[in-house]
């Protein structure tokens, strides 16, 4: 792995903090995010709209119980993302991405999210990927 994914680690916690020009800085310029849902490879100025939504939509953010495996020139993460919507109903989704890193900064993210398939954290908050 050429980092530890301490670059995913800023990019989801400035997302966490509605720091929006923070996340956009750990890409790099030319870099790309493709998402399961369009099929598009998003550049950074069209995830910094996205991101901006998010945060407009999504008062509060979370990405919680990560596992990453290292591959060749990045790593795959799994984890759940889990938002509060504007009305205080809290939802969470399994994630997967994909992640390859040069020089310290994301040249590319794959995600795979299936945002049909939310679930309630429940009570207690806690957001674990159910079944795991």
């Amino acid at each position: 792995m050429s980092d530890g994914g301490e670059v995913i680690d800023r990019l989801f916690g400035a997302l966490a903090n509605g720091e929006v020009d923070a996340a956009v800085a750990c890409f790099a310029d030319g870099a790309k995010v493709w998402h399961c849902f369009d099929c598009i490879a998003h550049d950074k100025p069209a995830m910094r709209e996205q991101w901006l939504a998010l945060v407009d939509n999504f008062p509060e953010r979370d990405f919680v119980n990560a596992r990453r495996q290292p591959i060749p020139g990045g790593f795959v993460q799994q984890h759940v993302m889990t938002a509060t919507t504007a009305t205080g109903a809290r939802k969470a989704w399994p994630t997967c991405i994909v992640v390859r890193v040069e020089n310290g900064l994301i040249v590319r993210l794959d995600e795979y999210i299936d945002r049909a398939g939310a679930f309630d954290p429940g009570p207690d908050g806690l957001a674990t990927t159910p079944g795991l």
